[in-house]
């Protein structure tokens, strides 16, 4: 059986996790912030465009990503506040 100290444990982990994920997230927007920025430099000078469009969706992308991780964060603090 578990126990209750067990499921805080686990949910604490989880938590961890989750920050993990965060600052993974917002460090991969940033290197894309500065490849797009290299690559409009470079765009100005060449004929075809240089920025692949996936680069511009996963830039959209990357709001809605932060925004479950934190809203799921919150919820496991949540729960492990409550036990």
């Amino acid at each position: 059986m578990t126990s209750v100290a067990e499921v805080k444990l686990a949910l604490e982990q989880s938590c961890e996790f989750l920050r993990d994920a965060y600052r993974s997230v917002r460090e991969a927007e940033s290197a894309l912030d500065d490849a797009l920025e290299v690559l409009a430099e470079a765009d100005a000078n060449h004929q075809d465009a240089l920025v692949p469009p996936g680069f511009l969706k996963a830039k959209e992308g990357f709001a809605a990503q932060l925004e479950l991780i934190v809203r799921s964060l919150d919820l496991v603090q949540r729960l492990t506040a409550e036990l």
